[in-house]
């Protein structure tokens, strides 16, 4: 490190000796020229920056402190992915996401009937419980409050009154009110009764209302129309019609695997288009009786009735069989085919048409299963409207 000393000689004009010899300055600090030992330079600045430069020609420039630090060992930098690298890992990521929603998909058209609706059972409220100690404070401080809320604090001998007379009522006023709860409750229990009673005796009104109630969150547009008792076979019955799509709520593609194990669509036959709307039919069938029954825990069989737009403005059966509760009972669902158990079920009538398997529209004769399940739809679509 070499050492000096610098004076001002004249105005603008400084010299300064060191080691490396003399050196003067001559000029403000915004443009001063530096002559003497070393090279010619001129200089600028302002405040803590300031800027140099030699004149006639470059000189060797010697590493700073910073920059001289040796980076032998050093790890290299990893390189950024460049666009192009990335885009094919985005299609990938986005094809694997269409794949897995197509699959959710069919999932959820084909696995309605895997769900275990529960029975309805009777409804009990609870019993209030007997007020406790702080309860019967709480209405000692409103009953005080009530009846101060007039007396000034200086009428102290009317508000100890006050006070004595709310500590003599809170009791019997807890106790009061835990009576009139008692008997709201009471009666609130007893409508609740009188329905239970009126669904396990089948009453029509009381178990067409329940079983509508639960179809309102339904996937498909679901309805009861019908309950009562069959006089010739005193089977206790319950109608529900469901508003089915077409063929374009099936998927065009299905998911499938490349041969070297990638997600990818491939598009599905007109084939097995049919037999998957067919199944996922069938498996709404199947959930829409299993509720019904779920709810009317009477009724012994369930009647469902299945339409779709018919592109006209009008609707087509495609759909019409009874399934009994027995026949339901006991099954395995997440193993069972749906179309399968749907057709085995009693007076069951589904269409086919050409090689294809097309799902189409019945032919409703007189007196069919199908024409009854109808006119039950007709007289009771008024009443709903």
């Amino acid at each position: 490190m070499g050492l000096g000393v610098s004076f001002k000689i004249a105005p603008g004009v400084r010299v300064r000796a060191s080691s490396r010899g003399v050196r003067a300055s001559v000029g403000p600090r915004a443009a001063r020229v530096h002559v003497g030992a070393g090279r010619t330079s001129i200089s600028t600045g302002a405040g803590p920056v300031t800027l140099s430069t030699t004149l006639g020609g470059s000189t060797r420039r010697t590493p700073s402190r910073a920059t001289s630090v040796s980076t032998t060992g050093a790890s290299p930098r990893p390189r950024q992915p460049t666009v192009a690298q990335l885009q094919p890992q985005a299609r990938a990521a986005e094809r694997a996401q269409q794949v897995a929603e197509v699959a959710a998909l069919e999932r959820c058209l084909t696995t309605l009937h895997h769900v275990a609706f529960p029975e309805s059972t009777r409804h009990v409220l609870p019993t209030p419980a007997t007020p406790t100690p702080a309860e019967i404070e709480a209405v000692r401080r409103e009953l005080y409050r009530t009846a101060t809320v007039c007396v000034p604090i200086w009428r102290r001998a009317d508000r100890k009154r006050a006070k004595g007379w709310a500590n003599d009522q809170a009791p019997a006023e807890t106790q009061r009110r835990h009576t009139g709860a008692l008997v709201s409750v009471q009666w609130e229990q007893s409508q609740f009764d009188q329905d239970w009673d009126a669904l396990r005796n089948h009453d029509p009104f009381t178990v067409i209302k329940a079983v509508d109630d639960a179809f309102a969150d339904n996937a498909s547009d679901s309805t009861c129309v019908d309950a009562g008792t069959a006089p010739e076979s005193g089977a206790r019955y319950v109608t529900a019609v469901v508003t089915y799509g077409d063929i374009d709520l099936i998927p065009e593609h299905r998911a499938d695997r490349t041969p070297g194990g990638k997600p990818t669509l491939r598009k599905r036959t007109k084939t097995d288009r049919n037999a998957l709307f067919a199944a996922s039919l069938a498996s709404t069938v199947l959930a829409t009786a299993k509720e019904a029954l779920a709810v009317a825990v009477a009724a012994t069989e369930a009647r469902v009735l299945v339409v779709r737009p018919d592109g006209t403005g009008d609707v087509e059966p495609i759909y019409a069989g009874t399934l009994r509760r027995d026949f339901l009972a006991n099954r395995d669902w997440p193993s069972v085919d749906p179309l399968a158990v749907a057709m085995a079920a009693e007076d069951a009538e589904m269409r086919h048409k050409g090689s294809t398997r097309e799902v189409v529209g019945l032919a409703v004769e007189p007196n069919s299963p199908a024409a009854d399940l109808i006119e039950a739809w007709s007289q009771a679509v008024p009443e709903h409207e």
